[in-house]
């Protein structure tokens, strides 16, 4: 398969044939985990002159393997950029691009929402050590990063929609805001994956996902990627993941191409499960707000449009009730259980601020009593049974 420009028009094709060379393994229609950790060479000027760009040519795990190539090359071509580059956990991709683009005493901008362990990293490695400092905005009004952002602001990071309540940013706004003060923008796109948005196309730098989600699918793969449009930062991010040893595993590899595979239709029905939920949800006399990108109702539904072709099965709500009562929500559903993670094939439920101090959950603008729920493969009818019934239980 040695001319695949055909394959570049179609996600399905993507996810199923492309960068895959099957010449290369014994027309496998599977390809095979490439297990070691060295390869060898015919000469020392054959090692010498090596090219790490060569995609037929190997030195050592820690810097590229073909499985692992395999995977990055369809993400690669799913973001609409030059590349993609696998890493060992959405953690290790997030701050190999924090620490390629930042530089010490520098500027960063970053949505509220942004996930806790990369704040977490801001506010206290990148602080610390670094003396990076960190403006942190709403991010829903362009205004925000125009009051926000410096002659300093190396970055701002974005995740959009955001994975508690589900706000928005205008990519194509913060673009412009960032050309005037030369940022890269980076934004995590786990939720929508690149078959529902291409951030590159709207304006991003780096495309970032935590592929434990629907990437893998299965619950059973931890990972993460970063996809760029510009050579030189993908020279740049090749180079630190080699010094950082971040790189990910080839067998883990191999199953996020398997979760490729069915990525598309699996997350077609989440989008649908989802999307019944939601309406039952906002129909609920105890429900007091449905968190969905997907319903009309969402304050940012028309950029939703704008941005987003589709929606997956991540969704939050409010009970009129107390956190207390929540809890027990959450505790008395059956086939939702408790868990921090989503995008696999189950249905989960979580808490997210239960533990965060009221002056907190205004700066997050989510109550201690909001509850996310990711809607699995189960079935729509069984999940919102399950549902009434714990509302019934909770509120006879």
């Amino acid at each position: 398969m040695s001319d695949q420009s055909q394959y570049l028009k179609s996600s399905r094709l993507i996810t199923a044939h492309y960068g895959e060379e099957y010449e290369h393994y014994y027309n496998a229609v599977v390809p095979p985990v490439f297990m070691n950790s060295l390869n060898v060479f015919e000469s020392l000027d054959d090692y010498y002159e090596f090219d790490r760009r060569d995609k037929h040519k190997y030195c050592y795990g820690r810097v590229q393997n073909p499985t692992v190539r395999i995977l990055e090359d369809k993400i690669g071509a799913l973001e609409h950029g030059i590349g993609a580059l696998a890493f060992a956990s959405g953690m290790a991709a997030a701050t190999t691009a924090v620490l390629s683009v930042c530089r010490a005493g520098c500027h960063v901008v970053c949505v509220h929402n942004a996930y806790g362990p990369l704040k977490a990293f801001l506010d206290g490695y990148c602080r610390e050590h670094m003396d990076i400092s960190t403006t942190y905005v709403e991010g829903d009004r362009l205004e925000e990063f125009e009051n926000a952002v410096t002659d300093n602001t190396s970055l701002i990071i974005l995740e959009s929609p955001s994975s508690v309540i589900f706000s928005l940013q205008d990519i194509r706004g913060v673009k412009k805001i960032a050309e005037e003060c030369n940022a890269k923008i980076y934004i995590d796109n786990t939720f929508c994956t690149p078959i529902y948005q291409q951030p590159l196309d709207l304006g991003a730098d780096i495309v970032m996902h935590t592929t434990s989600k629907y990437i893998g699918g299965h619950s059973d793969v931890i990972g993460g990627m970063l996809a760029v449009k510009d050579p030189e930062l993908m020279e740049k991010f090749l180079a630190y993941r080699e010094l950082f040893g971040g790189i990910v595993g080839p067998m883990e590899a191999w199953l996020m191409i398997r979760g490729l595979r069915t990525m598309e239709v699996r997350i077609a029905k989440h989008q649908e499960t989802a999307m019944e939920v939601a309406r039952f949800l906002e129909g609920h006399p105890k429900v007091r707000k449905v968190n969905y990108p997907g319903l009309p109702s969402h304050p940012q539904y028309e950029l939703m449009k704008r941005q987003q072709s589709g929606n997956t099965g991540l969704l939050s709500f409010e009970i009129d009730g107390t956190a207390k009562q929540a809890a027990e929500l959450a505790e008395s559903l059956k086939i939702f259980k408790i868990g921090v993670s989503w995008g696999g094939f189950e249905s989960l439920v979580f808490l997210p601020h239960a533990r965060q101090t009221p002056e907190n959950c205004r700066v997050l603008r989510g109550d201690q009593n909001i509850i996310r729920i990711h809607c699995g493969l189960e079935g729509t009818d069984a999940l919102i049974s399950d549902l009434e019934s714990a509302f019934a239980r909770l509120f006879p």
